[in-house]
């Protein structure tokens, strides 16, 4: 928040216009550091997404660009003085296309670290963390489907909006890049509008991971230990895991524990004594899907069975009943699976 506060005024100052030379050079080390710290932060919620460790200095390190660039534009700048500083940021912004810096001069390393350097480095930022960060999006899905039977509050559209916005983002940023040949107010129009939606972007997803980290501190604490529940001593692996496949059939299909609307993975395995590697495991192995994908394929089977029984009921009392905690999940799982709508199922 501190840095999104940070940023938003410097932007505001900025799109606001500056006639004071004095504040806009100012501005600009500030501008270097705190934009060079977005995109590290972006990349850290989605490392969150999937981690319940805490920051190390590999994630600290992300920064580092940003307090480096922002440090050496800040020496530099007191270096020159603020009669050279005035005088370098004027030249910059009203004379794009015709200043000249002679080589080895501050204002020719200020130049460098503050435009080529700082520009090449934000956009490999961009690209490395849209990398990331689509990786552990998929990630992530893959988690909360092995875990949860009902990804209502854990859904990764979210995330994936946002992923979409970054990428929207890139688009936005390159433009400006190219603006800044062509028109220093359309390149800084761009590129502010850009970080403004970037600002919007955290404040979100603060909101989200927020939300989120109750869902990554149900899987760290109801994960079992593998010494808790390994196999007997006398009892190899394959044995085990065929003794743990005829209990869970007959926990699904006979006591139809998919009907319980917050059904989780470890609640499967604390029933069979085992551990969630080796539940997951079987899910994957013998029926060929994740353990939402299974559950779900369960209560709209057992939604199908019902509504033959009892074709009166309503679909809200079908979906209560077969272990969907909202109508609408049910009705897109079930025309998913079907092929059909619920009143089109009925009719046929």
């Amino acid at each position: 928040m501190f840095v999104l506060s940070a940023c938003s005024f410097v932007w505001i100052m900025i799109l606001g216009g500056i006639e004071n030379y004095k504040l806009y050079y100012k501005l600009d080390i500030v501008d270097i550091t705190l934009t060079l710290t977005i995109f590290p932060l972006l990349y850290l919620y989605f490392w969150a997404l999937n981690t319940k460790d805490t920051l190390t200095w590999r994630q600290y390190a992300w920064f580092l660009p940003g307090l480096i660039l922002g440090g050496i534009s800040a020496i530099l700048y007191l270096c020159m003085g603020e009669e050279q500083s005035v005088e370098y940021i004027q030249t910059v912004i009203e004379n794009q296309d015709t200043y000249q810096f002679t080589p080895g001069t501050l204002q020719w390393l200020l130049y460098v670290v503050s435009l080529q350097i700082f520009s090449v480095v934000f956009a490999i930022q961009i690209i490395i963390v849209l990398f990331l960060s689509t990786l552990n999006v998929i990630r992530y899905k893959k988690g909360i489907q092995n875990f949860f039977s009902n990804l209502e509050g854990k859904s990764i559209e979210n995330n994936r909006a946002v992923l979409i916005g970054l990428f929207v983002f890139l688009v936005i940023a390159l433009s400006a890049t190219f603006l800044w040949g062509v028109s220093h107010e359309a390149y800084y129009s761009a590129k502010y509008i850009a970080m403004g939606l970037t600002g919007v972007c955290i404040f979100y997803m603060g909101h989200h991971v927020y939300n989120t980290k109750f869902i990554l501190q149900h899987i760290a604490e109801g994960e079992l230990s593998m010494e808790e529940y390994e196999p007997l001593e006398k009892e190899d692996e394959g044995t085990h895991l065929n003794r743990v496949l005829v209990r869970f059939n007959q926990l699904i299909d006979e006591k139809q524990f998919f009907l319980r609307p917050t059904l989780t993975l470890d609640d499967i395995a604390v029933e069979l004594h085992s551990n969630r590697t080796y539940i997951s495991r079987i899910i994957n192995e013998e029926f060929h899907s994740n353990f939402y994908e299974f559950i779900s394929r369960k209560r709209v089977e057992f939604a199908k069975e019902l509504m033959m029984k009892n074709p009166q009921l309503p679909q809200e009392q079908v979906a209560t009943m077969s272990g969907f905690v909202h109508a609408s999940t049910f009705s897109r799982t079930f025309k998913n699976q079907t092929g059909l709508t619920f009143s089109q199922w009925k009719k046929r």
